[in-house]
């Protein structure tokens, strides 16, 4: 086997690699051997063929092609470990000669793992903040499911105190329709925020059937970078007014939400709020040592395949946030102007601190001999497949060595995180 590799931009490596005739010998006899046991070839049983029966029943340009499918991984894979490298990513595949008689050639380009000089994360040490839930906190969400479990009554008077007010709301900016701005049966509660400041207030004394407009400033914190901080004119038409009744917060109440009394009711919040607010800083403690690890260490040329890989995951991710608040991911673009490159290109940054967050996490899983077990892996495996029970496909999709090679390096990754939380977290 004749090899030659050059070097390439972006931590890329080329290899050309030649079989000759009589090296590609053995893979053809094992190719035709394997289409004789997948085709029915007359008077000869499965895999017993002759090659030039099989060569003449499936025609030799077939026999090649199998061949060439096995030859290209594993002569790739013994080309890459002579010169000690590691790749991620697929190969990029070019067939360059691949007919009978001649010898087969193929060129590969790999990306290779960038160069990583790690921080002395040993000698880094990080707080942990334990925040505390008190009674205020737990006073809030019996106050948030009091008002869940209000009763409306519609009334014919001004609005005030703690109504509901029904409306269609049209927004406009120099008598141009904001887009998104007109609603339709629009509920406003005139005892919480809204999110324009200065809205509920605006709406105390109006009866059904008034009209009243208005301008208000969107905050400058607005989704809408264009609206951000910007005034708009509002016109606010009264469908109806609601009096709202909070129920009575005793047992009854706590009853109506599984628990036997209040004292129970409350302790069950703060234990939840408590669990809420440990899993918070656990998630902050994780990306607070990784960034610390990440600005400690030194890397080489980050591949592109690895930076591209994260921003799909960052617009999946995005994608299926949106997709829970009941939006889709063109809705959005639309809303904020934007296209999918624009924000591939907002996800830059992001992305490659990511991927140098990987790039840590799989060198110090090398250095630590951290790894993960076939018994780990089939335990997760199980456990994916059982969350996914009622998907038709998980089967299929979990026997996959792409989905297999994902889920053994989430498991390494959980253990180095635990790791590096124990060792570094104060």
């Amino acid at each position: 086997m004749n090899t030659q590799s050059k070097n390439l931009p972006k931590s890329q490596v080329e290899f050309t690699i030649e079989l000759s005739v009589e090296e590609l010998k053995p893979y053809l006899a094992k190719a035709a051997t394997a289409l004789s046991s997948a085709g029915k070839i007359p008077g000869f049983r499965p895999g017993h063929a002759p090659y030039d029966i099989v060569a003449k029943a499936f025609g030799e340009m077939a026999i090649y092609e199998a061949a060439g499918d096995k030859i290209i991984p594993h002569t790739l894979n013994q080309a890459v470990k002579e010169k000690n490298l590691a790749f991620v990513g697929e190969p990029k595949i070019e067939v360059v000669k691949l007919a009978p008689g001649n010898p087969f050639i193929f060129k590969a380009i790999i990306s290779l793992m960038p160069e990583i000089k790690l921080g002395k994360w040993q000698e880094i040490k990080i707080k942990k903040q334990i925040k505390k839930i008190g009674t205020e906190e737990v006073d809030k969400v019996l106050a948030d499911a009091q008002k869940m479990r209000a009763t409306e009554v519609l009334v014919d008077r001004a609005a005030g105190g703690s109504d509901k007010v029904m409306i269609d709301l049209d927004i406009t900016q120099d008598k141009v329709p904001v887009e998104g701005g007109q609603a339709k049966d629009h509920a406003v509660f005139l005892d919480e925020k809204y999110y324009i400041p200065g809205l509920p207030e605006q709406l105390v004394g109006l009866k059904k059937d008034d009209v009243k407009e208005f301008g208000l400033s969107f905050p400058d914190t607005h989704y809408q970078k264009h609206l951000a901080g910007k005034k708009a004119d509002f016109k606010a038409t009264v469908k109806g007014v609601f009096e709202r009744t909070m129920p009575v917060m005793d047992d009854a109440f706590a009853q109506g939400l599984g628990q036997k009394s209040m004292a129970d009711l409350r302790a069950l919040i703060e234990s939840n709020l408590k669990a809420e607010a440990e899993q918070r800083e656990e998630h902050r403690l994780e990306i607070e040592l990784m960034e610390t690890i990440v600005k400690k260490s030194e890397f080489g040329e980050l591949p592109e395949v690895l930076v591209l890989s994260e921003k799909q995951k960052m617009f999946e991710e995005l994608r299926q946030n949106l997709a829970e608040m009941g939006m889709q991911l063109e809705d959005y673009l639309k809303k904020m102007k934007k296209t999918e490159a624009d924000l591939a290109n907002d996800f830059s940054k992001g992305a490659e601190e990511r991927t140098k967050s990987a790039v840590v996490l799989r060198e110090i899983a090398r250095q630590e001999k951290v790894e993960c077990s076939d018994a780990e892996l089939a335990e997760e495996t199980a456990r994916v497949r059982e969350l996914y029970k009622d998907n038709e496909h998980i089967d299929e999709r979990l026997a996959d060595s792409g989905t297999q090679s994902y889920l053994a390096n989430m498991l390494v990754n959980r253990k180095v995180l635990k790791m590096l939380k124990e060792k570094m977290v104060e």
